[in-house]
């Protein structure tokens, strides 16, 4: 059943996509197959990046996006706001691209060496294995691409908010049966159970798995989601948005039954800003986040986090998480100088990163976080290049605020991001929407002023990128003068006076989309 899936999502997806907008066709193939996919499964074909859960949704719509038409029908939006070419033309990413290609290979040219530990042996690295890397590292990237290319302008930045709002909704049933009935979906549908059971039976209730490969990764896309429905709520002028209201509180009391304490901390951690502060604000505790993010291995490996305060805040809350945030804290640092052994380019993978007893060969480290699993497999070229491409936007959006005119929806969606990217610390699941809004607001800095341009008076703009539909003036814009109540003779005075009447419309425009 599980691999019979997998073949039917690419027919399903294009059976959808005659139907769907391309926008929308790419969120349900990603966000769908995120969430209903089964983990574990798939083909691993030599010389081909491995086809399964993570990769044949992105490859799917990247097959589209390469053989549909543009123009005529639902395709309009896509011609509308795709931007041109599939690589960035920001330097800060292509230089991030450029460092993970760069860093894969040297990662295997460095270490061909086999290492040993007691009985057990571990092989060395091939040129071979190199290209591997940088396979599966442009697989994990399609998303990124897509995000980049297709959902680059703020109306679509409402669409991508509003599908993981919609998604989160739908799969609250399933994610609510089994804080009830405990985590069998999984074993309902596709027969095996992905993960150890006891990590999912919580202060004498059940933390819901559904269909992904942790509890955690799952309560972590519910607390995006949460995110996004209030951020939808509040940028979005619309008459339903009571609507988004009730699924906001609907979607965050889901994820305060799912037992699930650091997604649920993350998701009201965000929640004051979301909904309180202005949008500069907003941006600067954006920015504050993902420079703390990219950060956070120096800061660690000098010994600057305040680890026994916050063992001390565990053991206040729930004295049996104390012990389990001790022993991730105790493996940070015993990985960490294993890293340093190979700084520039890790150790590659085969588990070539971990610490074994050098008398039974047997494992005696655990890997929690995606970045000290980056570290210690890519080096700090690989860890910086794949958190810097995360990282950065919502870094530059802060910088450039007032010269991109950074809109309402724009910062909710790089709130969004932030909060999904903090779970990186403590956890490892780089889920594909996270790249998905990476991407989208890569595509927004690539923009840049090209957004605000496009709202001025003047629309004769020799921009090669289209304004949105909703930015472009309106006829009632041409109106002279005199009919706002000016006398329309050619003077200094009345002439400033309707620029700056048509630019407090324009503003007010922008504000409320």
């Amino acid at each position: 059943m599980a691999k019979f899936a997998l073949l039917v999502w690419p027919v399903l997806i294009i059976i959808l996509a005659q139907r769907l907008s391309f926008q929308k066709t790419i969120l349900v193939s990603l966000i769908g197959g995120f969430l209903l996919l089964p983990t574990q499964t798939g083909w691993d074909f030599p010389l081909l990046p491995a086809f399964n859960k993570e990769s044949i949704p992105g490859f799917t719509v990247l097959v589209l996006a390469l053989l549909l038409p543009r123009g005529g029908g639902a395709s309009d939006a896509r011609a509308q706001f795709e931007l041109p070419g599939w690589l960035p033309r920001t330097g800060l990413a292509i230089l991030g691209l450029l460092l993970m290609i760069f860093g894969n290979q040297m990662t295997a040219l460095t270490n061909g060496e086999s290492l040993s530990f007691g009985p057990a042996t571990i092989p060395g690295l091939r040129i071979y294995d190199g290209f591997s890397l940088i396979l599966g590292t442009l697989t994990m990237l399609v998303p990124f691409f897509l995000g980049r290319k297709f959902f680059a302008h703020p109306e679509t930045h409402v669409l991508l908010l509003k599908a993981m709002m919609i998604a989160g909704v739908g799969y609250s049933f399933l994610a609510l049966f089994e804080v009830r009935m405990s985590p069998q979906l999984n074993v309902m549908v596709y027969g095996f159970f992905p993960h150890s059971f006891g990590q999912h039976v919580r202060s004498g209730g059940f933390r819901p798995l559904v269909f992904m490969e942790h509890g955690l990764q799952l309560a972590l896309f519910f607390a995006a989601a949460t995110l996004a429905a209030f951020g939808v709520w509040r940028s979005v002028d619309s008459k339903r948005r009571w609507i988004y209201l009730l699924a906001a509180f609907w979607l965050l009391g889901t994820l305060a039954l799912m037992n699930s304490l650091g997604a649920l901390v993350i998701a009201v951690a965000f929640l004051p800003v979301v909904l309180f502060l202005g949008r500069p604000l907003q941006l600067l505790f954006v920015a504050m986040i993902c420079s703390a993010i990219i950060l956070y291995p120096m800061l660690r490996g000098a010994d600057l986090v305040p680890t026994d305060r916050l063992l001390s805040m565990a053991a206040a809350i729930d004295p049996g998480r104390a012990p389990s945030l001790r022993f991730r804290f105790d493996n940070e640092a015993v990985l960490l100088e294993r890293a340093g052994d190979k700084p520039l380019f890790g150790w590659g993978g085969w588990n070539r990163n971990r610490v074994f007893d050098a008398e039974t060969g047997e494992d005696t480290t655990t890997t929690d976080g995606a970045w000290v699993v980056l570290i210690g497999t890519r080096g700090w070229i690989g860890y910086l290049a794949v958190f810097g491409l995360l990282t950065a936007p919502g870094i530059l959006l802060a910088a450039n605020r007032r010269r991109y005119d950074v809109s309402a929806i724009t910062v909710a969606l790089a709130l969004v991001l932030a909060a999904s990217l903090v779970d990186l610390i403590p956890n490892g699941f780089l889920s594909p929407v996270t790249i998905l809004l990476a991407g989208a607001l890569w595509g927004r800095i690539e923009l840049g002023a090209e957004v605000r341009t496009a709202v001025q008076p003047d629309t004769r703009s020799s921009s090669k990128y289209a304004a949105p539909a909703y930015m472009r003036p309106e006829p009632d814009e041409a109106i002279p003068a005199a009919a706002h109540g000016f006398s329309g003779t050619d003077t200094v005075e009345e002439t400033k006076k309707v620029s700056a009447y048509t630019r407090q419309k324009m503003r007010h425009r922008r504000l409320k989309h």
